[in-house]
């Protein structure tokens, strides 16, 4: 029986200590933001697990990396030219 009141506390705090976010997100749209937990996590992950680390620095990279946009005069529709094959079903 303590248990279930040890766990009915805790959902209770849990809870209550998340009033002021709800609150927040409903009168702004918008989700409070979860840096500081995030960094934490990191720290933790290059403690633990450096190829996972190295894993989201590289996936960080590939969001961040800048990619040429070809112009109009840039692409060569002549040579390359969309060809659709339909299959006759009698």
């Amino acid at each position: 029986m303590e248990l279930i009141a040890t766990l009915a506390g805790i959902v209770a705090v849990a809870w209550l200590l998340s009033i002021p976010a709800r609150r927040f997100e409903k009168r702004t749209g918008k989700k409070m933001g979860r840096h500081a937990a995030s960094g934490m996590l990191s720290v933790v992950n290059e403690l633990f697990s450096p190829s996972a680390a190295n894993a989201a620095v590289v996936l960080a990279e590939q969001k961040e990396r800048r990619v040429g946009i070809p112009a109009g005069e840039d692409k060569d529709f002549e040579r390359n030219r969309i060809t659709i094959v339909v299959q006759d079903k009698s």
